[in-house]
């Protein structure tokens, strides 16, 4: 099950991704392009980041919410989740 979600999730970014670029070469307005983790829940995100004190983990964070695209996040995802399916059987 974990790396059907992997293999999802990388179709997911790779998607996301495509059409972030394909409408980044047209010049369109489209909403594919600036989406990013803290564009869906700008509270979470903000609570995220401020939980932690040490300022690396912080800043780890603010790029992970505020700089990284949605189809970066989704292949992050996928990639762990397939590393994760290596080590955990499926019963």
């Amino acid at each position: 099950m974990v790396s059907k979600l992997g293999i999802l999730s990388l179709f997911i970014g790779f998607f996301v991704g495509v059409f972030s670029i394909i409408s980044k070469f047209m010049k369109a307005d489209n909403i594919w392009v600036d989406i990013t983790l803290s564009s869906l829940s700008e509270s979470a995100a903000e609570r995220a980041v401020d939980a932690f004190s040490s300022e690396m983990v912080s800043d780890a964070l603010y790029i992970l919410f505020y700089e990284l695209p949605l189809g970066g996040v989704f292949l992050g995802l996928g990639v762990l989740l397939l590393i994760i399916s290596l080590f955990v059987k499926d019963h």
